[in-house]
């Protein structure tokens, strides 16, 4: 009787004690690239925690890109050791996770966007990079509309207006004219995918819709070279690394700068003491009438398929990532133009901004967002991404020609489909 007495006691207190014990919290992991992102996130882990699940936290990592999603990788080929719950995957990297079969170790989000009517929400065009045979893995953050930045100060005290240039032709002319006066400035920085951008705004990519490889097309070649021309003449040059950049930027040797929603937040942090320096204006256009944007890069959130909290998981991207007052935060805090169509009316996203001496930027990425062209996905754009990066510094120092890199780089590629399929 004694030893039944103690049995019950203390099947009696430990069910006392679970009672009482506090739910664990649930604590998920991300994983970012970047630091605006990074903050973006944080901040809506503590609003999801203040208005739907107390015990939700979000451990935010930042990782440099190439490492991130290296690491990443690797992670899902061995069963999801050490992966994050949710993870940012850029556009440019996402085809490399389709590889070998096409599951990219990510949770099919159809019924989440079918379901919660959020499809027809979204700009397709965006959500197709991170699609694979009807299946979606990832949330855009972006439209990434790229337009012209511009030290309105260097510009306009030279007596030229980037807002009035047309075309691009009316942009070298006047860069001819402050080149004359002072050498030393650049007026058109080079990075490694200006080209890729600039073709895509003739309508072009380096894949087509089918999935083909055209990098090494007539157009995808013209271009090219026409900067190289362009830096030949002094208009143009290469832009420098990290650092030497901003610097480049804040002594005002470079400026202007072609770029995409996303760059106006990196001005921001990386230059802030030029506030009230910069503008923005839609880019010129190849030839009047033309297209006055282009888009580049972009990045979706994914929830990892081996996370122990899929639901929670989605439970908070629907709440981050699919609504009017994420996306209006996301914009106040990264000039991220929303793709998340919903949103794109908020007078939230009229405010003036300081930095750009505090013109409407919202209101170019309204004008020149519905002239945002398609950018193609691949499962071997990232292949195709690497080689080309690996063989950029040749071409800039004219080593080699555009057309002898890009149909090199064209045909491994064609090879490497011919092999897989």
């Amino acid at each position: 009787m004694k030893k039944l007495k103690a049995v019950l006691f203390l099947l009696i207190g430990s069910v006392l004690l679970s009672v009482a014990a506090p739910v664990a919290a649930q604590e998920l992991e991300l994983w970012t690239f970047v630091d605006t992102h990074a903050r973006w996130f944080q901040e809506q882990a503590e609003r999801y925690a203040e208005e739907v699940n107390a015990d939700f936290s979000l451990n935010v990592v930042q990782i440099a890109y190439g490492d991130m999603h290296d690491r990443l990788q690797i992670s899902i080929q061995s069963g999801g050791v050490g992966a994050p719950d949710i993870s940012d995957v850029e556009q440019g990297r996402f085809g490399g996770f389709l590889r070998g079969g096409g599951d990219p170790g990510f949770v099919e989000l159809n019924a989440l966007l079918d379901g919660g009517g959020h499809t027809e929400n979204l700009v397709s065009a965006r959500q197709a990079l991170y699609t694979s045979m009807g299946s979606v893995y990832g949330i855009e953050h972006a439209l990434t509309p790229v337009v012209l930045y511009y030290r309105a100060d260097v510009w306009e005290g030279a007596g030229f207006d980037p807002q009035e240039f047309v075309t691009w032709d009316d942009f070298v002319d006047a860069a001819r004219a402050i080149v004359a006066e002072n050498s030393d400035v650049v007026p058109l920085p080079i990075f490694e995918r200006l080209p890729v951008v600039l073709l895509r705004q003739q309508g072009a990519d380096w894949f087509n819709a089918d999935g083909e490889v055209t990098m090494d097309s007539a157009e995808s070649i013209a271009v090219m070279d026409w900067l190289l021309a362009l830096k030949d003449e002094g208009i143009a040059a290469q832009t420098p690394a990290g650092d030497a950049l901003w610097a480049a930027f804040k002594d005002g040797t470079m400026i202007s700068m072609v770029g995409a929603d996303w760059y106006g937040g990196f001005f921001k942090d990386n230059a802030p003491e030029l506030t009230g320096k910069w503008k923005a204006a839609p880019l010129p256009a190849f030839e009047e009438g033309g297209r006055r944007t282009s888009v580049y890069g972009g990045t979706g959130a994914t929830v990892v398929a081996t996370s122990d909290h899929v639901e929670e998981a989605l439970s908070f991207l629907e709440f981050a990532m699919l609504s009017i007052e994420g996306n209006v935060r996301r914009f106040e805090l990264t000039t991220l133009w929303p793709p998340y169509i919903p949103a794109m009316a908020d007078d939230r996203l009229h405010a003036a901004d300081e930095y750009f001496s505090g013109q409407d930027l919202g209101a170019l990425f309204a004008d020149v967002g519905p002239e945002a062209p398609p950018q193609w996905q691949s499962a071997f754009r990232s292949q195709l991404n690497s080689l080309y990066a690996a063989a950029f510094q040749d071409i800039i120092d004219g080593n080699r020609s555009p057309e002898e890199v890009f149909t090199e780089i064209a045909d491994t590629i064609r090879d490497e489909m011919e092999f897989e399929s």
